[in-house]
């Protein structure tokens, strides 16, 4: 069971470093970079942040945002998922699921971390922050850029937290909970060619017995059929002979006993 998890770990890995760098293309190394340091950081396993910030920059560039302005905006999300976890005391998936709302304008996840980024909430800040340009004027990237730096503006309080209080028994629980995600994930990641070789091979002994014709698989499904019964018929034999010649040596010896006592009764 560990070894399964271990593997399903480190191939999780790689599909979020291959999202990685699809979502960012040529920013992809800082993102990278930032996964490497973020349990200790921000108690995230690396898995964990690569998945997150790939979830983030896919957003953030089907919005219009560039890789290089994704790739920021992303690490600094999963940053500061990382510290509202640890400052509302709540799971990393919770807090993701808020910060989410940067990109789709969607208000009450957030509001149960005390953000109320409504629109009335944004444009007041647009205006303290010396925007010219008319919210509903904005593209879908500037409108991101807008929420992104008031969400920012609000949780002052919260960012640093898990730096600050990474000692604490909730934290330190955290981020044992993550590092052994991340241990496990490098343990995948020396048997997982191992894992994948064995697998290629059923998978083409799949492939195979599905290209045969219908003769040859009659022949496979008779000749397993007689293998996996060859077992159980040994186990039977192995264990009913040994007590048949137990009971015949019984009879035998019943019987010359027997023989004997006629004797002596005769010759009586």
């Amino acid at each position: 069971a560990a070894g399964a998890a271990s593997i399903k770990m480190a191939s999780d890995f790689n599909e979020s470093l291959n999202k990685v760098d699809v979502s960012f293309k040529s920013a992809s190394g800082s993102v990278t970079d930032f996964a490497k340091t973020s349990l200790k950081t921000y108690g995230i396993a690396s898995g964990t942040a690569l998945d997150m910030a790939s979830n983030f920059g896919d957003m953030a560039t089907s919005m219009g945002l560039g890789v290089g302005e994704a790739a920021k905006l992303s690490t600094s999300l999963v940053g500061l998922a990382g510290d509202l976890s640890s400052f509302k005391n709540i799971n990393i998936k919770e807090a993701t699921t808020a910060l989410n709302g940067i990109f789709t304008g969607e208000t009450e996840s957030l509001k149960r971390l005390g953000i109320v980024m409504t629109e009335a909430n944004v444009k007041a800040f647009a205006l303290s922050q010396g925007f010219t340009k008319q919210y509903d004027a904005m593209t879908q990237a500037e409108k991101v850029l807008l929420r992104y730096n008031y969400v920012m503006s609000v949780t002052k309080n919260a960012q640093g937290d898990f730096a600050r209080t990474n000692e604490g028994a909730a934290n330190q629980m955290r981020m044992f909970g993550e590092g052994m995600k991340q241990l496990s994930g490098q343990i995948g990641q020396v048997m997982l060619p191992a894992f994948t070789s064995v697998v290629s091979s059923l998978n083409d002994m799949i492939a195979g017995f599905s290209d045969s014709s219908q003769g040859t698989k009659t022949f496979i499904v008779a000749l397993a059929g007689i293998t996996a019964g060859v077992g159980p018929l040994l186990f039977l034999v192995g264990t009913i002979v040994p007590k048949v010649i137990e009971g015949f040596n019984l009879m035998s010896a019943a019987a010359v006993k027997f023989n004997l006592t006629l004797k002596g009764a005769a010759s009586i």
